[in-house]
């Protein structure tokens, strides 16, 4: 009786993640940021790698400065130039307990010179999380989707440097 209560079982299979931010430039700007083929793709302008694996601009490497143990293969799956960009993301070795993630964003143009950003996540934790594990992984890629398009957001509106000083002041 006391003691023998077994511990409530995760939910399984993909959970959805929505962030919506608006951003102070124009659609354009925002959707290079993400594009894994632009050279102004935000992970290349702070200075993480970003390499092509295939001829197709279809797979990508992204190696992170800091991070060079992990490698994280991206496969595009949905692009509409300027407007959707989706892609999912092998990560090796895996990382916690995440097991698959794919990440769709949405750019609205609300005028010339601002924007609304949206993040679809969805994300795939291992099977036989206990529901203490499973809601640890709910806020750790809550936090993580919110962190992303707010440092988005930064960087369009003040470019790089203010998305460094941000890494600097929380400890990334």
């Amino acid at each position: 009786m006391f003691g023998l209560r077994k511990p409530e079982p995760a939910p399984e299979g993909p959970v959805e993640f929505i962030v919506r931010i608006e951003v102070a430039r124009p659609a354009a700007d925002v959707y290079r940021l993400i594009d894994w083929a632009d050279p102004a793709n935000a992970k290349v302008e702070q200075g993480h790698s970003v390499v092509p694996l295939n001829d197709d601009g279809r797979q990508f490497r992204l190696v992170m400065e800091g991070m060079e143990d992990l490698c994280f293969t991206m496969t595009v799956v949905e692009e509409q130039p300027g407007r959707r960009y989706a892609y999912s993301t092998d990560i090796s070795p895996p990382v916690g307990r995440l097991e698959a993630s794919e990440e769709h964003y949405r750019v609205d143009p609300i005028d010339d010179d601002r924007c609304m950003l949206e993040l679809k996540t969805n994300a795939t934790f291992q099977r036989g999380l206990n529901m203490k594990q499973f809601e640890q992984e709910l806020a750790m890629m809550s936090h993580a989707c919110q962190r992303g398009v707010a440092k988005l957001k930064l960087h369009a509106e003040q470019g790089v440097d203010a998305v460094h000083a941000f890494d600097r002041q929380t400890g990334f």
